[in-house]
């Protein structure tokens, strides 16, 4: 049993000892798959980043992101991470400008794709989730537009203008909203310029009439011009009827006549509609109630806005004026007559700049000549004695003593090296600097060219510590050296060009460096100012900006050196010359002058000082002029005679009178109220009239 057990035991034991064999066996096998894994992963990685950059140059972007996205999740390599991330997002970014472009269009369902091409590269694309879940909303605004369309149609203008205005207020960039409030704009105008057309062609108030009335009250003219023209006149509760009138006018325009009516008793008048207005006092609180104003934006681009705005306020007397510096805007709200004086004064002063274009030619002509000819003697002769005697214990030679010195003779002496040198140098040198700049500048602005270098010079500042090493603070400007011109041109109204300049030429002279560190610089310099006025393409050359230096040194042996003719060979002589001279020539080219302002723009009828009126009162005789139909002008029919005193008799053939011919004038019809012939002349009677 003993025998078993031992055996067992040894048995069990090998058996333990053949497991960890074994097991290490397993492992072997096992670290080499792992090992072939991450060989096999590393090339796969890499085989999908080389797929992945290769079918994104073929232009398969979304296949090509997606084996880009596999490299990095079988490779953790950073480059491949970075190549991914870049194209993801460039390509998700070029996606979603593309749908922007197509959403503006109107294309739903193309920017609805590239979206989702978007977010499919990159969820996290805030753009493109943004703009994807706006689609509805185009959709919706689709809607809003055809019904838009459909308004405008119908002719429905308010509609259509407000279904574009809601598009708007979702898609400030969206075109065909865009279109589509330019559309009813325009309708608008043209809807405008029609009912303006209609109302002049049914008003009365160019109709010629001849009034002659002496001491009339007012409520007699205004029945008698009622009855004859068929103008409803409105008097204000204020207005006084028995005002008196006395006018004698023939032929003139009713709104002429009225007006001059007016005058007379300070009152003003509101157009209601193409026969009717209202009569009121020409004071500020009866305007303030019965004058009509207009709020009118005017952008100004070219002039100054506070220049504008204050020249307003000075000669229109405008109390309501707003200018906006940032966007150009000028706004007032006031009559339309006022507005229509407004705008002709803006444009007149709103006229670009004149601008110049300089061409400068800057011309530097240096000359020099340097020479050093002749013998260069010593200029010293050093006779010492030599360093004998006993050495000393530090190893030095000591001194001579007084018997050595006296024991010394005259070939015991040593003396320096003797050379001398013999010169033959002439150097001419010639130098030409130019340069040729063209440079543009508006009128009275000044322009600055500088062709050169900056030259820092730098400056320490020590600042002693006690107990430490001293603090160095150091700081550098900076200095241009070189070409500086600065003008400011001026153009007049005959195209001549005021030119003011200033002209730097500098250089380096020297240069000093201290013990701290400190560097600065002497800088010579050349200046020339002036103020010139040329005709354009005038070419105008300034000179005179010389600079002549010579300097002679010579070297000779006292004496012989001094000797004529040979003291030539004991001496030698150096010469330094220079001459520079800058020249500058200058063509000023007129670009853009000053608009012709003509007698027609520069002249703005304004009315009174206390009316303002953008048309004169001018009470010509309206059937007696001849008018070219190119004018547009509307000619009157027969003058209307409103009288109150009996007319003298007309030969039979004087115009107005049967069997005259007919005025040179050329007929439009138009509505106006039946006239009221002058009795005589086999014409019916007329009515009866109120005479004084």
């Amino acid at each position: 049993m003993t025998t078993i057990e031992h055996n067992a035991g040894l048995s069990g034991r090998a058996a333990t000892t053949g497991g960890l064999g074994e097991a290490r066996g397993r492992m072997t096998p096992v670290a080499s798959s792992v090992l072939a894994c991450l060989l096999l992963t590393a090339c796969a990685g890499a085989r999908y980043h080389q797929d992945g950059m290769s079918q994104i140059d073929d232009g398969h972007i979304d296949s090509g992101i997606a084996s880009l996205k596999k490299a990095t999740e079988l490779d953790r390599s950073q480059s491949y991470k970075i190549d991914y991330l870049v194209q993801r997002d460039r390509h998700a970014d070029a996606f979603v400008k593309q749908a922007d472009q197509l959403r503006a269009s109107g294309d739903i369902a193309g920017a609805r794709d590239l979206y989702g091409r978007a977010l499919a590269l990159n969820p996290a694309n805030v753009r493109a989730a943004t703009a994807l879940k706006a689609l509805d909303q185009d959709a919706r605004n689709d809607q809003l537009l055809a019904e838009g369309e459909r308004y405008l149609k119908d002719g429905k203008l308010d509609a259509a203008g407000e279904r574009a205005a809601r598009v708007l207020a979702d898609q400030p960039n969206h075109k065909q909203a865009a279109q589509l409030r330019k559309a009813v704009l325009d309708a608008r105008a043209a809807a405008e310029l029609e009912r303006e057309r209609f109302r002049e062609a049914k008003s009365v108030m160019s109709s010629p009439v001849t009034l002659q009335f002496r001491d009339a009250t007012m409520r007699t003219v205004f029945e008698a011009l009622s009855k004859s023209t068929g103008l409803n006149i409105l008097l204000d509760r204020e207005v006084k009827a028995d005002g008196r009138v006395t006018i004698f006018v023939k032929d003139v325009a009713v709104e002429d006549a009225i007006d001059l009516i007016l005058m007379q008793n300070q009152l003003e008048k509101r157009i209601i509609n193409s026969n009717t207005m209202m009569v009121y006092a020409a004071t500020a609180a009866k305007q303030s109630e019965y004058q009509e104003l207009t709020v009118r934006s005017f952008r100004v681009t070219n002039s100054d806005l506070k220049y504008i705005s204050g020249m307003l306020k000075t000669m229109l007397k405008l109390k309501d004026v707003s200018a906006d510096e940032r966007s150009g805007l000028l706004v007032i709200r006031d009559t339309p007559e006022t507005l229509r004086i407004a705008e002709k004064l803006i444009a007149l002063h709103d006229e670009p700049d004149p601008e110049v274009m300089l061409e400068v030619e800057v011309l530097e002509i240096s000359e020099g000549r340097n020479s050093n000819l002749g013998v260069q003697p010593p200029s010293a002769i050093t006779i010492s004695t030599p360093t004998g005697g006993a050495a000393t214990p530090g190893g030095t030679v000591s001194n001579l003593t007084i018997s050595q010195l006296r024991q010394l003779g005259v070939g015991g002496l040593t003396v320096t090296p003797i050379a001398g040198t013999l010169n033959f140098k002439l150097q001419d040198t010639e130098t030409r600097i130019l340069a040729s700049p063209r440079i543009r500048a508006r009128n009275r602005e000044k322009a600055k060219i500088m062709i050169g270098d900056r030259v820092p010079t730098i400056i320490n500042n020590v600042t002693p510590v006690n107990g430490g090493s001293s603090v160095v603070t150091g700081t550098v400007t900076y200095q241009d050296v070189g070409l500086k011109l600065e003008f400011e041109p001026q153009v007049y109204a005959s195209n001549d060009v005021g030119i003011k300049i200033n002209l730097e030429v500098s250089n380096i002279a020297r240069e000093f460096t201290d013990t701290q560190g400190s560097r600065s610089y002497q800088i010579g310099t050349r200046n020339a100012s002036t103020f010139l006025r040329l005709a354009d393409g005038e070419t105008q050359v300034l000179g005179g900006l010389i600079t002549d230096e010579e300097r002679n040194t010579a070297d000779k042996i006292p004496g012989l050196g001094h000797l004529p003719v040979v003291g030539r060979l004991f001496g030698n002589s150096s010469t330094n010359k220079s001459r520079s001279e800058i020249v500058l020539a200058i063509t000023p080219r007129v670009l853009r002058s000053y608009a012709n302002l003509g007698s027609e723009r520069s002249s703005v009828f304004s009315g009174t000082a206390l009316t303002l009126r953008d048309r004169q009162i001018l009470a010509d005789p309206v059937g007696g002029l001849s008018l070219p139909n190119s004018t547009g002008a509307r000619p009157a029919p027969a003058p209307t005679p409103v009288s109150g005193i009996s007319p003298a008799p007309q030969p039979p053939g004087a115009p107005g009178v049967p069997g005259a011919p007919s005025p040179a004038v050329p007929q439009v019809p138009a509505q106006t109220a039946p006239a009221m012939p002058l009795g005589g002349g086999g014409l019916p009677p007329p009515p009866p009239m109120i005479q004084r």
